[in-house]
């Protein structure tokens, strides 16, 4: 009730109450507000100071949405005589006015007559939060759990003050016990949001079993929650040391015994939550990459010594999330020339005994699985026809079943437009062999978080009737976020690469999504389609146009008067790192195959003595092919500042609405310019940047409206 700002239930009556409140407080509570609303005109009009009949005449208006007559009505009643409940609701009606101050007056003067009103609490911080006060509002929040510890409400509105002010341990903490209470949708992404920023340092009740949750259903992008996890699973001390000792080894292969020591493999076996990990998402941590790829050669040793008829390996579904880890990062773990040898000829002895017919370990399947993708095996269909353990037939869905249905979507994709700009053919070619992002799940439904001005898309006025461009929508992950937001827009989304749109339509589909229209198309050659939009999403393409000017004015010419524009532009002082090490694979000649990553990326995180070179490996998109092919590779790219930028909107005169950044960044910035109220002076975060280099660490993201 506190953060929908609900109108307090509706109390008993007196004796000296005549009967017709009584039968108006009835239809009032069974929800018959409009004969409850006549009944309390007709005692006003008998009685006009009558102050039970202007509350709850108020409140009505209130539910109304008339909040300027409800807040009238409820001022009245309190002139007449006051009550803790007029005052709260009161508030409520201010509050949904725009007046914060005085709604926290109200809220104060609820408090005043009962000092332990959960409700009042709770609302007074939300107005406090509002007004940028999230200490003072925090108090107030954890007033109301002391005064009712089971108000759900409470602690995921504490949760989201302290998530904002950049104190995630206790966020998660407060979210924790929302969820022991009652699982909502706020809490779960509040809790998915805030755990992000956490390293564990010791168990915390709950973490482990909300963390499974937030990865499979799933709360956010589960790539969004390795490093709590790694965190989390690291405090086992057998799989610590385990760790320790792929990190001493290495680069060296030692053998499992060694390598897990005597409680090693049992612990990495029964962690369900690393193995959530590892079927869901890059594993983006440099110590537990090394355990794995030594877990990997284990895994071919057993394997190798494994006939067929033998018992299963135990840890059988273990090695299956290790074999599924190895596909989502395309085989991106280091191995050396003897190691790779012997996976070949594991690989011609499974090959063999499928097209025999013949039996072979499970074990075989998982160990070649986890160095090639078995859609690349002769015959790998017959596979599907055969028998598994759960973990292999999951494998199997991933690793064949699914291929080929990118394969048939593919060829289903029409063509928009011609593909000739010779760096449009160049980034195509890239895609094409290397999809970008590869991703497993992502939020549904009630957790898929809302832009961060989904309320000025939807003030745009044409309700169910938008229509969005996603251009270089990728392999889906954005479109699908955008229909997942607006579900009655009809979204048209395009990218060069077949091969990205036949994953995003897959994935789609998976989702049940329908409103969403894939397409191939040359960004360049957009303006001869014919068709306009109210919004224009495109985060991360124009930056690889040879000319990103021209192309951001070709989207423009599609976007309709008043429209609005999402961008996503690679910002010059947060990506020095990238220049160094563009600098470096041209030095050293590295080309951007899959065997050149993979010696890239070694030579890489060897460079411990370069700072910027040492970054890479902080970013997410280090620990997969086709990630770290967009993020070093990529054939073309352009890197703005934000003076730049401001040149660019003004040329093509467009309002800047502002940047999409979490929201403690943007508390942050608030404190340092508390005169820009609307947080769009380019010039302000100019210099917020150059005092926080590393903040558009992915690329600044922003939304600009067309003018008229």
């Amino acid at each position: 009730m506190g953060k929908s700002g609900v109108a307090e239930k509706l109390g008993s009556w007196t004796v000296a109450d005549p009967i017709s409140l009584h039968a108006a407080l009835e239809h009032h509570r069974a929800g018959r507000l409009p004969q409850a609303q006549a009944l309390y005109r007709q005692i006003l009009q008998a009685a006009p100071d009558h102050a039970d009949a202007l509350h709850y005449l108020g409140a009505i208006a209130s539910h109304d949405g008339r909040h300027r007559d409800a807040a009238e009505l409820i001022s009245r009643a309190i002139r007449i005589h006051p009550s803790r409940a007029m005052h709260y609701n009161l508030g409520n009606a201010l509050k949904a006015l725009g007046d914060l101050g005085g709604a926290a007056e109200s809220y104060r003067k609820a408090l005043a007559l009962k000092p332990d009103y959960a409700e009042a609490h709770v609302n007074l911080g939300n107005a406090l939060k509002e007004q940028g006060k999230l200490e003072e509002a925090i108090g107030h929040y954890r007033k109301a759990t002391q005064s009712d510890p089971n108000m759900v409400g409470a602690h995921a509105n504490l949760g989201n003050a302290l998530n904002e002010l950049g104190r995630p341990a206790e966020a998660v903490a407060s979210y924790l016990r929302a969820l022991r209470l009652r699982a909502t949708p706020e809490s779960e992404i509040g809790f998915a949001q805030s755990v992000t920023r956490l390293r564990f340092h010791q168990e915390i009740a709950g973490a482990r079993a909300c963390l499974i949750r937030a990865i499979t259903e799933p709360w956010g992008r589960p790539g969004d929650f390795v490093s709590p996890v790694v965190s989390l699973v690291a405090l086992d001390p057998d799989i610590k040391e385990c760790m320790e000792r792929a990190a001493s080894a290495w680069p060296a292969r030692i053998s499992g015994p060694d390598l897990f020591g005597a409680d090693g493999l049992a612990a990495l076996a029964g962690d369900r939550l690393l193995q959530c990990l590892l079927e869901n998402a890059p594993v983006s941590d440099q110590g537990m990459e090394r355990l794995l790829t030594l877990a990997r050669f284990a895994l071919l040793e057993t394997a190798e010594a494994t006939a067929s008829g033998d018992p299963e390996e135990i840890a059988l579904p273990f090695y299956c999330a290790l074999a599924r880890q190895s596909f989502i990062t395309e085989y991106v773990f280091a191995y050396t020339g003897e190691e790779i040898e012997r996976a070949k000829l594991l690989l011609r002895r499974l090959v063999t005994a499928v097209e025999a017919g013949a039996p072979f370990p499970a074990l075989w399947l998982a160990a070649v699985a986890a160095y090639f993708p078995i859609f690349s095996l002769p015959s790998a269909e017959a596979l599907l026809d055969r028998s598994w353990p759960e973990p292999v037939a999951a494998l199997l869905a991933q690793q064949v079943r699914e291929p080929l249905e990118d394969i048939l979507f593919r060829s289903g994709i029409p063509a928009l437009t011609a593909i000739e700009d010779e760096v449009s053919l160049l980034v195509q070619r890239q895609y094409e062999e290397n999809p970008y992002p590869r991703w497993v799940k992502m939020p549904s439904g009630d957790n898929a978080a809302c832009t961060d001005h989904f309320a000025q898309v939807q003030a745009l006025g044409k309700g169910d009737g938008l229509d969005i461009l996603v251009a270089g929508c990728g392999t889906g992950q954005h479109s699908i976020l955008v229909a997942q937001q607006f579900p009655g827009a009809r979204v048209l989304a395009v990218d060069l690469s077949l091969t990205s749109l036949g994953y995003a339509k897959r994935k789609t589909l998976e989702l049940g999504l329908t409103n969403i229209e894939y397409a191939q198309a040359d960004i360049m050659r957009l303006a001869g389609i014919g068709r306009t939009f109210d919004v224009i999403e495109s985060a991360g393409v124009l930056h690889h146009l040879a000319d990103p000017l021209a192309g951001w004015k070709v989207l423009l010419s599609l976007l309709r008067p008043g429209g609005l524009m999402r961008l996503g532009l690679y910002s010059e002082l947060a990506r020095q790192h990238i220049v160094a090490a563009r600098r470096f694979i041209a030095e050293r000649g590295h080309a951007p195959s899959a065997e050149g990553i993979r010696q890239c990326r070694q030579e890489l995180m060897a460079s411990v003595n370069d700072a910027l070179l040492g970054r890479l490996t902080s970013s997410r998109d280090f620990f997969g092919t086709s990630s770290y092919r967009d993020l070093i590779f990529n054939v073309q790219e352009h890197r703005y500042t934000l003076s730049q930028l401001k040149e660019n909107l003004a040329e093509l005169g467009l309002n800047f609405i502002g940047f999409s950044v979490e929201p403690s960044l943007l508390s942050q910035y608030k404190r340092r310019f508390p005169d820009d109220l609307s947080q769009t002076n380019l010039d302000c975060w100019d210099i917020f940047e150059h005092e926080n280099p590393n903040m558009f660490f992915g690329m600044y993201q922003f939304w600009v409206q067309k003018r008229g």
